[in-house]
C-alpha cells in the first residue's frame, strides 16, 4: 500500500517520535511511505498524488488541515496523534492505541465515513473540521495566539492546564453579545458568552462539550452559555483543572444547519482566528452561516 505521510515534527511536546522512527514503524507494517513535512509551504503537492491512504501524523492542526483538502475526495485518511490536545483522535476512539497497535491495525481497518462542516460569512467559504464558535474560547485562543509562553512549556499537560487556567482567567472578562440564531428554522437567539457549534465531542483543553456528536449522523451540536452563566463555567473549568474534566453541562442543541448574525464579534473556526473587521462589510451586521457536510471525509479506524 502506497501512503503518504504528512507529518508535523513541532506538535506536542519532545518525546514525540521523529521523522525517521514514523517511517520506519510504517515501512515495517509494509507500506512504502512518502513523507511529506506540514511546515513546508508547498505540503499540499503532496496529495496531488496521494497513493492508496494519507495519514496526519501530528495534533488537532496538523489534522483538521488535511482532512480539509481531502473533503469529498474519497480518499481514506488515519490519524497518529502527536499534539497536544489530539481532540479529533479522542473523537475518533484513537488515544488507548500505541503508535505502532494503529499503525499494524490499517491493513484491516473499515473504512469510516465521517461528517465534516462548511461555514459561508464575508469571508469566504471553509470546511470545519473541529468546531466553530465565538464568545470565551474565541477570545482566549486570540490571547493564547499573542504569547509566547505555551511554546515553552515542557509537556503537553502544562500546555493543557495552562490553557484552562486561561480560560478561567477570561470568564470574567469575556462580554456576552447578542445573537440572533436559527438552528434549522427554531429560534434559539439570546445573549450569549459562549458559542460553539461542534463537529467533533471535544474542543480546546480537551472540552466535551458535545458527548452525542456522532462521527456520521449528520448533525452538529450547537453549545450555548447564556448571559449570567459565568459561574456554571467557572466551576466546571475548576473542575477541569482539579482533574474532574467531565462532561460539560451546558445547553445543547442539535441540527444541521445554524444562522448567526449579531454585531461586534469575532469568531474561531477550528483553529483559524476571524476578527469582527473580516466578518462583515462595513456597516453591516455580521452574518456567519454553519451547515453539516454529512459522511463527507472518510478514515480508517483500526479495530485494536
Amino acid at each position: 500500500m502506497n501512503v503518504t505521510l504528512i507529518h508535523n515534527s513541532k506538535a506536542g511536546d519532545d518525546n514525540q517520535p521523529s521523522k525517521d522512527v514514523l517511517v520506519s514503524l510504517m515501512e515495517r507494517s509494509g507500506y512504502a511511505v512518502n513523507y511529506q513535512s506540514a511546515k513546508d509551504d508547498n505540503w499540499e503537492a503532496a496529495l496531488e498524488n496521494p497513493g492508496d491512504l494519507v495519514v496526519a501524523a501530528g495534533g488537532d492542526g496538523t489534522v483538521g488541515k488535511v482532512a480539509k483538502r481531502l473533503v469529498g475526495q474519497q480518499i481514506p485518511m488515519a490519524v497518529l496523534p502527536l499534539g497536544t490536545a489530539n481532540n479529533i483522535a479522542k473523537t475518533l476512539g484513537l488515544m488507548d492505541n500505541s503508535l505502532e497497535q494503529l499503525i499494524a491495525g490499517w491493513a484491516n481497518a473499515p473504512r469510516i465515513k465521517v461528517d465534516s462542516a462548511i461555514a459561508t460569512g464575508a469571508w469566504g467559504t471553509t470546511h470545519v473540521i473541529e468546531s466553530l464558535g465565538m464568545g470565551l474560547f474565541a477570545q482566549t485562543m486570540s490571547k493564547a495566539e499573542d504569547s509566547d509562553n505555551l511554546e515553552q512549556l515542557p509537556t503537553a499537560k502544562d500546555e493543557l492546564t495552562t490553557v484552562l487556567d486561561l480560560l478561567k482567567q477570561q470568564v470574567s472578562h469575556c462580554p456576552a453579545r447578542s445573537l440572533a440564531l436559527s438552528l434549522d428554522g427554531h429560534d434559539l437567539s439570546g445573549r450569549y458568552i459562549l458559542l460553539e457549534v461542534m463537529n467533533i465531542q471535544y474542543v480546546g483543553p480537551n472540552l466535551h462539550l458535545a458527548p452525542n456528536n456522532d462521527l456520521n449522523d449528520g448533525l452538529l451540536t450547537v453549545v450555548l452559555v447564556q448571559e449570567g452563566e459565568q459561574d456554571k463555567i467557572s466551576h466546571y473549568l475548576t473542575d477541569c483543572l482539579a482533574g474532574h474534566c467531565d462532561l460539560a453541562p451546558f445547553t445543547r442543541y442539535q441540527g444541521r444547519h445554524l444562522q448567526i448574525q449579531g454585531e461586534d464579534f469575532g469568531i474561531h473556526v477550528d483553529d483559524m482566528i476571524l476578527t469582527s473587521d473580516s466578518l462583515a462589510i462595513p456597516g453591516d451586521s455580521i452574518v456567519v452561516d454553519v451547515k453539516a457536510a454529512p459522511q463527507s471525509l472518510e478514515f480508517l479506524l483500526p479495530e485494536v
